[in-house]
C-alpha cells in the first residue's frame, strides 16, 4: 500500500500546482475583463501554462489508473486470502458440536430446511407414516435443487444492476406450495437462493461460517473470537 500513498501524495502535490496555475490564468483573465492588455511575455506565459496543465492532467490520468489497478490487485489479493482463511476456520469449526444454543458454527448452503417437511407431513399424513414420508419429500426435493435443467430463477433490477432471484410463478414451486404449503415452498426457495449464490454452477451445498443468532454469514473476527472463548471456557473446566 505504500507505493498507493506515494501516488495519492504526488497527486494532491499536482494538484496543488494546477490550481496555482488556473489562479494565474483567472488573474490574468480578470486583467483582460478590466480593459487591460496582454505583452507578448503574457501570452507566452499562458501558453507555457497550458502545456504544463496539460501534461499535469495526463500525468493524473494515468496514475489514477495505475492507483486503481493496484489497490484491485490488493483487493483480489486480500479477498483470496481472506477465503483461505476461512476454509481453514470451517475445518476447525466442523469439528465441534453444533447444539440448539450454538451461536456460531457451520451451516450447510443449499441444503434444506427439514422442520418445515416434518411439520408438513404431520399434518398431512398423520395416519400414514408422515416421517417417512417427509424423509421421502425432503430427498426428493434436495435431489431436485441439483437439477440443471430446472432453473426457476428471474432477472429483477435492483439499484440499476440485474439480479437473478427465485421466481415466485414456477409452476414446481406454485404445486409445491399448492399440495404442502407455504413453509416448505420457502424452505425449498430458500436453498435454492443458497445455491445460486455459492455455486450456480455446480449447485452443490457448500459449508459456511453462520451467525446462528442472527441468522446471518458469521465475520471472521466473530469466529475466530467464538472459537477463542469456547477454547478459555473448555480450558476452565478442565482445570475444574
Amino acid at each position: 500500500m505504500e507505493a498507493i500513498y506515494a501516488k495519492l501524495n504526488q497527486l494532491e502535490k499536482q494538484l496543488e500546482q494546477r490550481q496555482s496555475l488556473e489562479s494565474i490564468i483567472r488573474q490574468m483573465n480578470m486583467n483582460l475583463q478590466a480593459g487591460g492588455s496582454l505583452r507578448k511575455e503574457d501570452h507566452e506565459h499562458i501558453y507555457s501554462i497550458m502545456i504544463c496543465l496539460r501534461t499535469i492532467v495526463d500525468e493524473e490520468k494515468e496514475m489514477l489508473v495505475d492507483s486503481c489497478a493496484e489497490i484491485m490487485k490488493r483487493l483480489r489479493t486480500n479477498s483470496d486470502e481472506l477465503k483461505e482463511y476461512r476454509q481453514e476456520l470451517i475445518k476447525g469449526v466442523e469439528n465441534m458440536t453444533i447444539t440448539t444454543s450454538t451461536i456460531i458454527g457451520i451451516k450447510r448452503m443449499g441444503e434444506l430446511d427439514e422442520r418445515p417437511f416434518h411439520l408438513a407431513c404431520k399434518r398431512k399424513h398423520r395416519e400414514d407414516d408422515p416421517r417417512g414420508k417427509a424423509a421421502m419429500l425432503i430427498s426428493y426435493w434436495q435431489e431436485e435443487l441439483k437439477n440443471p435443467s430446472w432453473h426457476p430463477f428471474k432477472i429483477i433490477q435492483v439499484d440499476g444492476e440485474d439480479k437473478g432471484v427465485v421466481d415466485e410463478d414456477d409452476q414446481k414451486l406454485r404445486q409445491l406450495c399448492k399440495d404442502y404449503g407455504d413453509s416448505v415452498c420457502n424452505a425449498v426457495k430458500a436453498a435454492m437462493a443458497e445455491l445460486n449464490e455459492y455455486n450456480p454452477r455446480g449447485r452443490h451445498t457448500m459449508n459456511e461460517l453462520w451467525n446462528f443468532r442472527e441468522g446471518r454469514k458469521a465475520t471472521t473476527k466473530e469466529v475466530v473470537k467464538y472459537i477463542s472463548d469456547q477454547l478459555k471456557t473448555n480450558s476452565s473446566q478442565s482445570d475444574n
